[in-house]
């Protein structure tokens, strides 16, 4: 009796502390950083989101390394909660954002506003060190620098 009592405890516990998939998503590896992308931003934030539900700003060095140390000396990069609820929600920098879609590489988030179009998204995409992207629109001219990839069906 007492080792399926304590079978059943223990299957408690590993069971409620398992993190759900959102969550294991958006933990970075030490070369990962999620690069924050709006299409009405016109530079590059990033973000780890670590083990003890803190996000940490980065920015990238001349050398493409990532860096906690900020570009404006003024601004603070104190570290800000983040949870993921169980119905999708993300809350994080005192907002909560609708979680869209995910996957190991890429977060749409969405979040409501007061002016048409009413909702605006926020793109998290996974980066490494060693994949400098150059501007905020080289997401968006993917298709510029890949035409081959894009076939029509005429």
């Amino acid at each position: 009796m007492k080792t399926y009592f304590l079978f059943f405890l223990i299957l408690i516990l590993t069971g409620c502390s398992q993190k759900n998939p959102i969550e294991k998503a958006l933990e970075t590896k030490s070369d990962e950083c999620w690069c924050y992308y709006t299409n009405c931003d016109s530079y590059f934030t990033y973000f780890k989101f670590k083990d003890d539900q803190l996000s940490y700003r980065y920015n990238r060095d001349e050398n493409g390394k990532f860096t906690d140390k900020p570009e404006d000396r003024y601004m603070a990069g104190d570290p800000e909660k983040w949870s993921v609820s169980e119905d999708s929600i993300l809350t994080w920098r005192d907002f909560s954002y609708d979680i869209v879609s995910f996957n190991e590489k890429v977060i749409i988030l969405s979040y409501p506003t007061k002016e048409k179009p009413y909702l605006n998204y926020i793109f998290l995409i996974k980066e490494k060190e060693n994949d400098l992207k150059k501007y905020p629109n080289d997401y968006e001219e993917k298709r510029l620098y890949n035409p081959e990839k894009y076939k029509s069906y005429k």
